[in-house]
């Protein structure tokens, strides 16, 4: 009798703890929210208009749940899937189609902050940091609160100096981000050429792995 009751205690805690998780990420997802068409609209426009003058070329849904945030909306989020970059990056433009099929199949909400503008921008000179552009209050403030998950700024060669590169993908839970998505896949060399359905598929999966697989 007692190893029943026992064994039912363990199946009731196993329960509520995957319960919890779904419930996370279902707030992580954002389902509830109702996305603005202006916004998609927007968006359509800045990333297509570019098409012509750009070798990668590519089409957003009218239904894609996007929605343009600023600094403090990103510091402010509690539970949310939030994507750093600029529509002109070539490497950003080869993410976002197989996130917003990502983002569909989830039903899940992409917050966009488009960081061209307000990064900042150091160089080594003489074995020293000098910056150049501080960049914005915002994204300072993005920097430090997200500090020991993003990448290190690549051309400094300094670990402990952080710079978001584009297209970085937070996942956020309670403030804080736990998962994150830079760039596209291992097997893109060249930015300029777009990736292949093969490739796609694999990057999606990497987006899904933050449902699928356990934190890393």
């Amino acid at each position: 009798m007692k190893i029943q009751v026992t064994l039912l205690l363990v199946a009731f805690l196993l329960g509520v703890t995957i319960l919890g998780c779904q419930d996370i990420k279902d707030q992580v997802r954002n389902k509830e929210v109702v996305i603005n068409k202006k916004d998609v609209k927007k968006f359509k426009t800045e990333l297509e208009s570019l098409n012509e003058k750009n070798d990668v070329k590519v089409k957003i849904n009218n239904s894609s749940r996007i929605v343009y945030a600023k600094e403090q909306d990103v510091l402010n989020l509690k539970n949310g899937i939030v994507l750093f970059g600029w529509p002109s990056c070539p490497w950003f433009r080869n993410a976002i189609e197989p996130l917003l099929q990502f983002a569909a199949r989830e039903h899940a909400t992409i917050y966009f902050l488009n960081i061209k503008d307000i990064r900042d921008k150091k160089e080594l000179k003489k074995g020293k940091v000098v910056t150049i552009d501080t960049g914005s209050v915002g994204y300072n403030a993005i920097l430090k609160k997200f500090h020991d998950i993003l990448n290190p700024y690549k051309t400094l060669q300094i670990d402990s100096i952080k710079r978001i590169s584009s297209p970085t993908v937070l996942f956020i839970e309670n403030g804080k981000a736990v998962f994150k998505v830079a760039s596209t896949v291992i097997s893109q060399k060249d930015a300029h050429v777009k990736l292949n359905a093969k490739q796609q598929k694999e990057l999606i999966g990497r987006y899904q792995a933050y449902f699928t697989q356990e934190k890393k």
